[in-house]
């Protein structure tokens, strides 16, 4: 009866021993999981940045077509009106126009670049969770691995304590 007691210990730390070890490899696979979900949310991210900047230059270049009708119908108003653009009040107002015209298109392009730099900012800090993510799994093994081995030796431990009071 007395080396199935310490059979019976033994074999059950070694299955302690080994699910915390278990334990310790699917935390592990877990993070490496989380930390590439990260990575492709991370790639998406800077997807998006790309298209943030690709549409802010097409909408600007379409504002800056519009704003050249507009120009271009300022002068041929003037014009229909016997007005020089070349001079005084409507070459004023003219130059105005582009200006204000040009810093619209500027703030198209500033805000559409503006959003691009804050996806990339998203995708930076869906990196470093994952790489965070990735450091607490390679963690959690070793200490997993570490506490089956301690596991392990108390049970040793216990075993031949047993062993040795029932001799």
């Amino acid at each position: 009866m007395a080396p199935l007691a310490v059979i019976a210990l033994a074999a059950g730390t070694g299955l302690r021993a080994y699910g915390q070890y278990q334990q310790g490899k699917a935390a592990e696979a877990q993070a490496k999981t989380e930390q590439q979900i990260l990575e492709y949310n991370a790639t998406l991210k800077e997807r998006e940045a790309e298209a943030e900047r690709r549409r802010a230059k097409v909408a600007a270049e379409q504002f800056g077509r519009e704003g050249e009708a507009l120009l271009a119908e300022q002068q041929v108003r003037f014009a229909k009106g016997g007005v020089l653009t070349e001079v005084g009040t409507p070459a004023l107002v003219l130059e105005q126009t582009a200006q204000e015209l040009d810093a619209d298109r500027m703030r198209i392009l500033e805000e559409g670049y503006l959003a691009g730099s804050f996806r990339e900012s998203e995708a930076a800090g869906l990196r470093y969770r994952g790489r965070a993510a990735r450091a607490r799994g390679v963690n959690v093994r070793r200490g997993a691995t570490l506490a089956a081995g301690g596991t392990l030796l108390t049970g040793i431990g216990q075993a031949a304590y047993v062993k040795s009071q029932l001799d």
